[in-house]
């Protein structure tokens, strides 16, 4: 079977595995990393997943490791049932940021 994650080679252990279950659901066509950016300080995320943005082809999603922040592509047709998915993992805040309406790009 081909593997749908696409990884970064800076990708790290801890939040790889959270990507590989995620693209792992039956919803899921494929993930793929995006920006990764260096986080300063020491602010606790309040959950992994902290932001989940709809986009044309999925969802968007901004995941908070140890020491950054990354960006990340869902590719999907489901994305209210693959946000509910990260919902029950306990990955994305209570009460969340569950999927807006169709995102406005930027012109």
């Amino acid at each position: 079977m081909r593997r749908r994650t696409h990884h970064k080679h800076t990708s790290r252990k801890d939040y790889r595995r959270l990507l590989d279950r995620l693209a792992a659901h039956e919803a899921v066509h494929s993930v793929a990393t995006g920006r990764v950016k260096p986080r300063m300080g020491s602010g606790r995320p309040i959950a992994v997943i902290s932001k989940v943005r709809r986009v044309e082809s999925g969802l968007s999603i901004t995941i908070n490791s140890a020491g950054a922040v990354i960006d990340a592509y869902v590719v999907t047709d489901r994305p209210d049932e693959v946000a509910a998915f990260m919902q029950a993992q306990g990955w994305t805040p209570p009460g969340g940021t569950g999927p807006a309406g169709p995102s406005r790009a930027r012109q």
